[in-house]
This record gives structure tokens, C-alpha cells and sequence, in this order.
């Protein structure tokens, strides 16, 4: 008998509008190469998502993948790719590294290292 996961990942979004905020994310990703030019073109899309932001500990500072200045989003289930911008306080943040809380296969929500 397994769980099912998928009213955990609804619950998990009602508290994360809750008591998180309104984020909006932009991606850019490479569109189709123009041989008239030899470069490929970019598109831009931007997402909102809910999240709360959490600074890092001293204890995790002292981690190798962890800088002086990073934060950590606790954010909606949804797929965030590494390079990713955020805007955080006024300031563009990059996504470095996205860990998903996936039981059984759904995305439940997701932590999100970012830097500027």
C-alpha cells in the first residue's frame, strides 16, 4: 500500500502562500540559431511563485558550497533550473543549486540556494 503524496503537495503550497511571499523568477533560455547572424537568439520568461527565505547558519557557512551572502528559498513545487534569477529585496539572486522534496516521485516543494 503506498501513500498517496499528492494533498501533501497541496497543503504545502496553502502554507507557503501563507506565510511565504510572492516571488517572481525570469529564465532565459537560448531560442533558435539565426545563420544570418551566427548567434542564437534569447527569450526571456518570467514565473511567480511562493517561497520563504531563510539565511544560512554559521554552522552551514562553514560548508564548502555555502558563501557569505546566500540564501536558502523554501519555495512552491515547480521545475527551477540552476541560473534561474529571483528577485529577493530589491536584488537579482541566481539559483545554484535546487533540491527537491520529492516522496514517491511529487515535487512537494523545493529548497533553492541562491546568491548574488
Amino acid at each position: 500500500m503506498s501513500f498517496n503524496f499528492i494533498p501533501l503537495q497541496g497543503s504545502s503550497s496553502t502554507l507557503l502562500k501563507k506565510f511565504g511571499r510572492e516571488m517572481t523568477f525570469t529564465r532565459k533560455t537560448d531560442a533558435a540559431f539565426d545563420p544570418a547572424t551566427g548567434t542564437k537568439t534569447q527569450t526571456t520568461s518570467t514565473f511567480k511563485k511562493f517561497a520563504c527565505v531563510f539565511d544560512y547558519s554559521a554552522e552551514e557557512l562553514s560548508l564548502d558550497n555555502i558563501q557569505a551572502g546566500d540564501r536558502r528559498l523554501l519555495a512552491e513545487g515547480h521545475t527551477y533550473l540552476i541560473g534561474d534569477i529571483v528577485s529577493l529585496d530589491s536584488q537579482n539572486y541566481r539559483v545554484i543549486s535546487v533540491s527537491n522534496i520529492q516522496p514517491a516521485g511529487t515535487v512537494v516543494a523545493c529548497n533553492l540556494q541562491v546568491r548574488k
